[in-house]
């Protein structure tokens, strides 16, 4: 899909920030606040595998936490997961129309995220987890001068379809048709996405070149 170049600094071998985090007395209602506490260290965890063991993925402050989807009625909550792609792409994937990119970076990225948020199998069981979002951005080919802009699928899965596709019960294909899946260009919503996803195992075997994680971080 893409050719990945990495800049990695001196500040990639330091603790997460947990900035990335969003507090769980800034969650805005009683019960995503619980869940909040209440799976303080998974989500530290989250963090923390991500920043060390994937390290041309952003995550932006405030971008892991018990969110409310907007088009969901009553207080459902859903873990959520902001990342950014620091990518560079190749031709094949610019090429690409949006539904294009879009299927490539939800089969890249998508269940990776989900299996990854997962780790602790309380979370999945938990009935006060309505379900989970992944949101990849990744940067739009401009013309020159242009401003960047960062292309963006937002990608919501109640708790049984999650746990169908975890379980093996659904291919990446099915689990595709069943989550809801919105795309945005820069700040404008394309509305739900028609898609096309597949396997894809990038995340488990690329591997960036002359980088190590911190001592006693292990990656899996």
């Amino acid at each position: 899909m893409a050719a990945l170049a990495v800049a990695l600094g001196g500040s990639a071998f330091a603790a997460p920030p947990e900035g990335h985090l969003l507090p769980p007395d800034q969650h805005s209602s009683e019960k995503a606040r619980g869940l909040a506490r209440r799976y303080a260290d998974a989500l530290r965890e989250l963090n923390t595998g991500i920043y060390h063991c994937l390290p041309w993925l952003v995550v932006p402050n405030n971008s892991i936490g018990f969110f409310k989807p907007k088009h969901l009625a009553n207080d459902a909550r859903y873990l959520s997961l902001r990342v950014y792609v620091e990518q560079d792409a190749s031709p094949q994937f610019t090429a690409l129309d949006f539904e294009g990119r879009a299927s490539a970076m939800y089969s890249r990225y998508v269940g990776e995220m989900l299996r990854r948020m997962t780790r602790d199998a309380a979370i999945l069981a938990d009935a006060d987890v309505d379900g989970f979002t992944v949101i990849i951005g990744w940067l739009k080919r401009t013309t020159q001068g242009g401003q960047p802009v960062h292309e963006t699928i937002a990608v919501f899965a109640d708790r049984a379809t999650a746990a169908d596709f975890l379980g093996g019960r659904a291919k990446i294909a099915d689990f595709a048709g069943r989550t809801v899946v919105l795309g945005y260009d820069g700040q404008q919503a394309l509305g739900p996405v028609r898609l096309k996803a597949w396997e894809d195992n990038f995340v488990s075997n690329f591997q960036v070149a002359n980088y190590q994680p911190a001592p006693g971080v292990t990656c899996h």
